[in-house]
């Protein structure tokens, strides 16, 4: 997949963010059903042979029925699970076009790998049908032991050929969740951290953490979405006083309390494991709003075991889809901040090109000193401390290093304490590139003359 970013195209400031606003959305298309997907279908073949080994029809009721909730439909299901993976991968390609970060590998790994499960889940799905149907039909009385022959023999077959497309699809499914950590991770901070083969890559520790998280998310919202399904969007089909009710109420609530009880331990150690000088006060804002999400999730968890409503299963699932949207927001602002210096490079390489294709020897020439004075010189100066530091102070660690400083122009982020925040000064791209050369000349001159 990296043959992407060579036929990728530079791209606008301003269509840079827009691509960021649709990753977030093709990623909460993608990311809860592929792991409800996951989720559910662990789910159903743990039921299944519980069922199995109990004598208990009911596990196998609850695992048939399970599979066609989280499922929906074959069509919805290779639509949701392949498009908006594929159009992350474009994103993406557009976003490290100038990149050596390799994160586009993982992603088309994952999408062959998803494909290939989704064939073998839908499979599995589809012969827990004909076994019921088998089921209904060796219930019925018959004295032809030809006909009962037949029926235990192909009851049989279909029974080995559902478990293994069920166990098959979802190994490859785990595995390709465990690639898709791998292309996050790389995509959030792989030039910090992630290096080596794809050996070395997988078992990082940042990416184990990211797997862990995504399988805590799976059997979270698969549960919240049986819940859901039965109890409120099927309430008249599912009496959740009745037995059956009853029964799969308190195997499904286990499920997902257990599931989120590691949720709040996962999601900071994934903050703190984030590098300084990715971190923004926004990400904050997001990690503490999903957890308040959690606490109303346990809340809702709480009302369903000691009052059940079918209304707390709808707060609850959609708790915990607005909970995987808060963190899939805060891992985009880290590819957001991780991305900085690369989409700088876009927004000057687009203007240059479009410069050309409007027949024009280049953009115009900024004064950098103008911008500077009409933009900075309220706030700092260059050997003393007014509301920002001195320049003379802080500029140095970027000689050499042009392009940071101007991604710091453009997204400031909080980095010393003893100041306040630096306001976004709102420049385009050239604009900022200008107020750099100027400050990092300035600055080297104010050096040399203190000498």
């Amino acid at each position: 997949m990296e043959f992407l970013k060579n036929i990728a195209l530079p791209q606008s400031a301003e269509h840079i963010q827009l691509l960021h606003l649709m990753l977030i959305l093709v990623l909460f298309l993608f990311i809860p059903f592929i792991s409800s997907i996951f989720g559910g279908t662990s789910l159903s073949l743990y039921f299944k042979r519980l069922g199995r080994k109990s004598g208990d029809d009911r596990y196998n009721k609850l695992s048939k029925e399970v599979m066609e909730l989280v499922t929906i439909n074959k069509g919805v299901g290779f639509i949701i699970g392949i498009v908006p993976l594929f159009t992350a991968i474009l994103i993406l390609s557009q976003l490290f076009q100038n990149s050596e970060n390799s994160q586009l590998d993982y992603f088309g790994y994952t999408l062959i790998l998803v494909a290939i499960a989704l064939i073998f889940i839908y499979s599995y799905r589809y012969s827990l049908s004909f076994n019921r149907i088998f089921q209904a039909f060796g219930n019925q009385p018959s004295n032809d032991k030809e006909v009962q022959g037949d029926y235990l023999k192909f009851s049989g077959v279909s029974k080995r050929i559902s478990d293994q497309a069920g166990t098959y699809g979802v190994v490859i499914l785990f595995i390709a969740l465990w690639l898709f950590s791998a292309g996050i991770s790389a995509a959030m901070f792989g030039n910090q951290w992630l290096s080596g083969g794809l050996f070395a890559v997988l078992f990082h520790p940042v990416v184990i953490l990211r797997l862990i998280l995504l399988l805590i998310v799976a059997f979270m919202l698969a549960g919240g979405a049986v819940l859901f399904g039965f109890f409120y969007m099927n309430s008249e089909k599912y009496d959740s006083d009745g037995e059956y009710g009853k029964f799969v109420r308190s195997r499904i609530i286990k499920v997902v309390f257990t599931s989120a009880i590691f949720l709040p331990v996962i999601l900071l150690i994934n903050m703190f494991v984030v590098p300084g000088q990715l971190l923004s006060s926004a990400m904050f804002v997001y990690v503490i709003l999903g957890l308040i999400l959690l606490f109303f999730a346990y809340h809702f968890l709480y009302m369903l075991y000691t009052k059940f409503s079918s209304k707390f299963t709808a707060l609850l699932f959609f708790t915990l889809l607005f909970l995987v949207l808060s963190i899939i927001i805060n891992d985009q602002f880290v590819i957001n901040n991780a991305t900085e210096v690369s989409s700088a490079k876009l927004a000057d390489k687009y203007e240059k090109m479009l410069a050309e294709l409007k027949g024009e020897n280049g953009p115009a020439e900024l004064n950098g000193e103008e911008i500077y004075k009409i933009h900075c010189t309220a706030c700092h100066r260059l050997d003393s401390k007014l509301v920002g530091p001195p320049h003379d102070e802080v500029v140095p660690k970027y000689f050499g290093k042009e392009n940071q400083l101007i991604a710091f122009i453009r997204n400031p982020v909080k980095v010393n304490p003893d100041y306040p925040p630096m306001p976004n000064p709102g420049l385009k791209p050239r604009e900022a590139k200008a107020v750099a050369e100027y400050i990092l000349k300035r600055v080297k001159e104010d050096l040399d003359k203190n000498k």
